[in-house]
């Protein structure tokens, strides 16, 4: 007999926060057992720390974001958090998250791959 242990829990991305009783701030809703919790909470956490090199940077003048490698570490440890989000997300957060168009996986399935054009 296989025994479900995923226990329902509430993330905030910008919070970098993971509860176990939704709020009123913009949560997305996962389903995770306690391996795939920590990991989620090791990259949420390394989201943060990205966050916060990103910050100091920001007062530098004239430093384009465009070019900035901090600023671009951040943005893929953000798509990491969503990708990480997306695995273990209940099907209106997968859905809102596919919605938001950023994880390059959803847009290219296998599907859409040469060879599996209408014929």
């Amino acid at each position: 007999m296989i025994v479900n242990d995923k226990q329902r829990y509430y993330v905030s991305v910008s919070g970098g926060a993971i509860e176990t009783e939704p709020s009123k701030s913009e949560q997305l809703t996962i389903e995770a057992t306690a391996e795939e919790l920590a990991e989620l909470q090791a990259i949420l956490e390394q989201g943060q720390r990205e966050d916060e090199t990103t910050a100091l940077r920001t007062p530098i003048p004239y430093k384009s974001a465009d070019h900035d490698e901090a600023q671009n570490q951040f943005t893929e440890q953000l798509i990491d958090v969503y990708r990480a989000v997306y695995r273990v997300g209940t099907q209106e957060t997968r859905t809102h998250i596919r919605g938001m168009n950023i994880l390059e996986e959803l847009k290219d399935t296998d599907y859409n791959h040469p060879g599996y054009e209408d014929k």
